[in-house]
């Protein structure tokens, strides 16, 4: 809604200024503008409407950059105001509103500039390392149902996955809050486990934007109102190890080949499941994994990750991601809707449900 506001703000403002252009250069009679307005002024109004209007398309197509020409467009749009303060004075109101969205704007773009430096230094290194192949040698020592993942997935024959690119969409919620529609975007690599995930919320009915990143076996997690508001800064030993627990199931979901790894080790349980344990530098996270007949893994099931509590405090609870509507994408059988789940002493709450919109490896 506030995005819809902003852009009708930006066609109108915008559109108003072609007047002061219009009045400069005798195109026509222009009664909303008594005063002169000679053609020096002229090219500084046509100025301010070609700022908004180049903000308008920016903010269309998605462009966190879209604050720079709005600021700019405002700031000449008001001192042209000033010197036709009598016709022009209400114009005030639309450049403080277009200030106010661009300070936002702005928050916003700093923030999302961490997501942005985080995953093109992850994936540079990841793709500079060498690329190996899953072998048919590498299913030797694993539990069968793992070996029915892999073949299933379509991971043998084809590199070992070193990035994960993603798309989700669906709902979050707290412990007593309601559901939060989101999207988000993400990149994982392997080689190094890295994961940067960059959500875009709805919070009480206003914009929220967070950035989890994990790297260098650290981890935070940054949420902010409007961009600019922090309403959830989270690190420390607790977020690192829940972190590597959520890479791993990622991994385990949708890029299984990444398992043909000598940092996994392998526990059989029964025909439809196993236990990894994934050991990076002193620190060791498990999971058991549910894989059905067909191959399709169905649930991951950790008691190495910690449930951010109502008080601040982040407890260990057993996390579940169960998942369905498996579907081929780019070759490879992934889920296409999960949920995340705590398992609490009252029972089961779902905190999270995702539909995959893209999925891509390399």
């Amino acid at each position: 809604m506030l995005r819809f506001l902003l852009l009708a703000l930006l066609l109108v403002h915008g559109a108003i200024h072609l007047m002061g252009l219009a009045k400069a250069w005798d195109w026509g009679p222009v009664a909303a503008i008594a005063k002169p307005v000679s053609r020096a002024q002229g090219l500084l109004w046509g100025a301010a409407a070609i700022l908004f209007l180049v903000a308008l398309a920016l903010v269309i197509r998605h462009r966190d950059t879209w604050w720079v020409p709005a600021a700019a467009g405002a700031a000449v749009s008001q001192a042209l105001i000033i010197l036709h303060w009598s016709d022009a004075r209400f114009g005030t109101y639309a450049n403080a509103a277009i200030l106010l969205a661009a300070v936002l704007g702005a928050a916003v773009w700093s923030l999302r500039n961490g997501y942005a430096d985080g995953t093109s230094a992850a994936v540079q290194r990841a793709l500079a390392e060498p690329q190996r192949m899953v072998a048919e040698s590498d299913m030797t020592g694993l539990p069968p149902p793992v070996q029915r993942l892999l073949r299933a997935h379509g991971a043998v024959g084809r590199p070992r996955p070193r990035v994960l690119r993603m798309e989700l969409s669906g709902e979050l919620r707290g412990a007593d809050g309601p559901w939060m529609p989101f999207t988000s975007v993400q990149v994982n690599t392997f080689g190094e486990p890295t994961r940067h995930f960059w959500i875009d919320a709805v919070m009480k009915g206003l914009p929220t934007k967070g950035h989890h990143a994990y790297a260098g076996g650290h981890a935070r997690m940054h949420i902010k109102l409007l961009g600019l508001v922090t309403v959830m800064d989270h690190s420390g030993d607790r977020m690192d190890a829940s972190e590597t627990v959520t890479w791993l199931n990622d991994l385990c979901l949708f890029a299984p080949g990444a398992l043909v790894d000598p940092r996994m080790s392998w526990t059989p349980i029964a025909d439809d499941r196993a236990r990894v344990t994934f050991t990076h530098g002193a620190r060791s996270v498990s999971a058991e994994l549910v894989i059905d007949e067909e191959g399709r893994l169905v649930d991951f099931i950790s008691d190495d990750r910690y449930c951010l509590m109502p008080d601040g405090r982040m407890e260990p609870l057993r996390f579940t991601t169960p998942c369905s509507k498996h579907r081929h994408v780019n070759g490879r059988l992934v889920p296409g809707y999960g949920e995340a789940i705590w398992h609490l002493a009252e029972g089961p709450f779902s905190y999270g449900r995702f539909t995959l919109r893209s999925c891509s490896v390399e």
